[in-house]
């Protein structure tokens, strides 16, 4: 039969229960197999490219976890290691240090956050305190490690929940743990301090008053505080009781006086309880620190803000935050898994409410179903969307504000979510499902009037049988995946492009030599170009359990002989010709691959007679040549991709043998050193041409010849072993048919 083409491979990776299904379009674009092969959001695949090594990970425990913070600030976005008991900062694939800090000086005042140095080690204040030896006072001083920031963690080895991130604040929680706010004040400035539930300004104090007119009656006064640019209102200050006193007037007011609040304040709000029974009324405002009170009328529709301190005990701590329409919110803690706190409308650490309630006030609710709903996530969309482990909840109505009168809450699907951090994308949300073993979209749907949502691991279940799913994170750029975790170190990619309807599964592992390392982690950070793939693998080097934190490399080739780096836990060297590269010491005792100047000079075989020259000793390794452009790190053994059976709805294709006896390949930017055949064990590498350019990009089509047996597949395998780019966006397998 003539040559039936593949124009994409968007489907990617489906499962076994899908091999015959011919009648489905994903058919027409799936794989068998696509395994350290990226799905391009265009149809094409790609061989991975490799994972550059950062730093190792403070602590070998399994304690340990990525976080991020999104900076306004093109290329100051941060990767933050969050351990047992320490936060340490990553820019662009580099620890972040700190260089000159200030000596410690027992004469100042120092606040959370400061850095000093004493006798060469750096500080980090974790109080605001003063003549305080920080070499002597742990309480107050974090010492450094060498010249890398690093804070102390308050949540020990209870590794926080990072769920929100308001402006510059990250807000850190975990049920049993007080809940923090990370604040971001410069690359090496941070503040770490306990979250807050009250306004943040002071009170006025020392508030008293003369009598004016007199009488038979109390009067009693007291005044907030509003503060400076924002109006935030404070607490109110302590009372004070004007006795023996008549109706006062314009000629004979009462008159108030109180200190200015630390801060200072915009104004002051007056409120007056004339009858003795506690409730006070609004009766004006003063620019300055004194009032008179000339006979105002109470108005006891507008009241003091009343204290809440909603997550002062432990069994109060919430683990999930949130933050929507100019609201922080908090939910699920031990008292209340199903509970659900905001703060007041603009003042995210203001959780004070009015009496009688006000719209802007604090909300306190709880999800009530027909189920268990201990609060999973928060997500604001059109409403605010509850991910529960019984189900999937809208909170609110599109464009309308959330108020202590109006919180409309609404069911939507039954699917249940796991306590894993979800990712949103466009109008949609992809979470895990409760159990782990499923991913699951959620956007509006107007056919049900509200969220609908899909299995996106229908089309390949397989990928989770028998595992779990331990994180996911995404990259919008640059071919919107979703990235996922799997229980046995496998990552997981989804390509995902819900408007084209276009999700593919692929799957990525990172070898170590014989051993297989695991990625433990995934967290992405926007940068300058694109956004980068962070993790966290555990290896075995030289003998010893490692945890590496390692950046997944930006894929696009610009000049051949600096940017084609295709191995993992990797290094550069850019420079003078050189054959001796130390700083190797991550990988001792590894056999490493290696390209040099853009050509393979190893393909990192462990198996190979000369791989013992290709071992790294010491921390670093020889070649027989110099090279100005050197990547070295371990090879990605191997990338495969594998298409389905050779099938054609509505014929007799299936039926009958087949043998695929030739192969033609369209090429994007690639390199032409690649083996294919009809198996993984029959596989026969590509024959380039002695009129073929050697090296650089090729862009085209490319013609191979398979040794193949008749069979009942039809299958087409292909794998780059070596460390360089393949890129291919379609196949046409030459095919002939036999009887049946």
């Amino acid at each position: 039969m003539a040559g039936v083409i593949q124009r994409s491979f968007a489907g990617g990776e489906l499962a076994p229960a899908l091999h015959a299904r011919a009648d489905q379009a994903k058919y027409l674009t799936g794989l068998r197999t696509c395994r350290n092969f990226l799905v391009h959001r265009e149809g094409g695949v790609s061989n991975r490219a490799g994972t550059r090594f950062v730093e190792a990970c403070r602590t070998n425990s399994a304690t340990v976890q990525l976080m991020r913070y999104v900076s306004e600030v093109e290329g100051e976005s941060i990767l933050i290691e969050n351990g047992n008991g320490y936060l340490r900062f990553f820019r662009n694939g580099a620890a972040v240090e700190v260089a000159g800090a200030p000596a410690w000086d027992s004469g100042t005042d120092y606040a959370i956050g400061d850095i000093v140095s004493v006798a060469g080690v750096n500080y980090y204040s974790r109080t605001a305190n003063t003549n305080q030896a920080p070499a002597s006072n742990a309480d107050d001083w974090y010492p450094m490690p060498g010249a890398l920031l690093e804070l102390p963690s308050p949540f020990g080895s209870n590794l926080p929940n990072w769920d929100s991130q308001d402006g510059n604040t990250l807000t850190l929680t975990k049920r049993g743990s007080a809940p923090y706010e990370l604040i971001y004040l410069g690359v090496t400035s941070w503040v770490l301090r306990p979250l807050t539930t009250a306004p943040a300004g002071a009170a006025p104090t020392g508030l008293a008053g003369t009598v004016g007119a007199t009488g038979s009656r109390t009067y009693t006064y007291r005044v907030t505080a509003a503060a400076p640019e924002t109006y935030e209102e404070s607490y109110a200050s302590g009372s004070f009781a004007i006795t023996g006193a008549g109706e006062p007037t314009a000629d004979d007011p009462h008159t108030l006086t109180w200190n200015v609040p630390a801060g200072g304040a915009a104004e002051y709000y007056v409120y007056l309880d004339p009858y003795g029974n506690g409730i006070y009324g609004y009766i004006g405002t003063a620019s300055g620190n004194s009032f008179a009170d000339t006979g105002f009328v109470p108005d006891f529709a507008v009241t003091p803000p009343l204290p809440a301190a909603p997550f002062a005990n432990p069994d109060d701590y919430p683990d999930h935050s949130a933050v929507y329409q100019q609201r922080r919110f908090l939910a699920n803690t031990n008292r209340h898994p199903d509970g659900i706190w905001a703060s007041r409308t603009g003042f995210p650490l203001n959780f004070a409410i009015s009496s009688p309630l006000q719209d802007d006030d604090a909300l306190t609710f709880r999800i009530a179903g027909n189920n268990n709903h201990p609060i999973r996530h928060l997500v604001g969309l059109k409403t605010l969307v509850a991910l529960t482990g019984g189900g999937e909840w809208s909170i609110g109505e599109p464009r309308t504000p959330l108020t202590p009168g109006n919180i409309p809450i609404d069911q939507e699907t039954y699917a249940g979510v796991a306590d894993l951090r979800p990712v949103v994308l466009g109008n949609a949300i992809v979470y895990v499902q409760a159990r782990k073993k499923i991913v699951r979209d959620l956007r509006f749907d107007q056919q049900v009037e509200g969220l609908g949502g899909r299995d996106l691991l229908i089309y390949a279940a397989h990928l989770l049988k028998g595992k779990t799913i331990r994180r996911i994170d995404y990259q919008q750029n640059p071919d919107s995946t979703v990235w996922a975790v799997r229980s046995d170190g496998v990552l997981l990619g989804l390509t995902y492009v819900p408007e084209h309807e276009v999700w593919g599964w692929h799957r990525h592992d990172t070898a170590q030599n014989a051993t297989t390392a695991a990625v433990e982690d995934v967290c992405v950070v926007p940068e300058t170009s694109e956004d980068v793939v962070y993790l966290i693998v555990r290896r075995t080097i030289d003998g010893a359990t490692v945890r590496y934190i390692e950046r997944l490399e930006d894929r696009e080739i610009v000049t051949w002989d600096e940017d084609v780096f295709f191995v993992d836990c990797g290094l550069s060297y850019s420079g003078t010709p050189a054959n001796n590269f130390s700083g190797l010491d991550h990988l001792e005792g590894q056999v490493v691959a290696v390209v040099g100047d853009g050509a393979v000079v190893f393909n990192g075989d462990p198996a190979a007679s000369n791989a013992a020259s290709f071992t790294v000793t010491d921390g670093e390794i020889t070649l027989g040549a110099d090279y100005s452009n050197v990547h070295i790190g371990l090879a990605i053994r191997y990338a495969d991709i594998e298409t389905l059976d050779l099938d054609v709805q509505g014929s007799d294709v299936r039926g009958k043998r087949k043998r695929v006896n030739g192969l033609k390949l369209l090429l994007e930017s690639s390199a032409r050193t690649f083996w294919s055949g009809p198996d993984a064990s029959s596989l026969r590498q590509f024959i380039q041409q002695d009129f073929d350019l050697p090296g650089d990009a090729f862009t085209g089509q490319v013609e191979l010849n398979l040794t193949s047996e008749f069979n009942d597949y039809g299958r087409v395998y292909i794998r780059q072993i070596d460390p360089l780019p393949l890129t291919i966006v379609g196949a046409i397998p030459q095919a002939e048919l036999g009887g049946s």
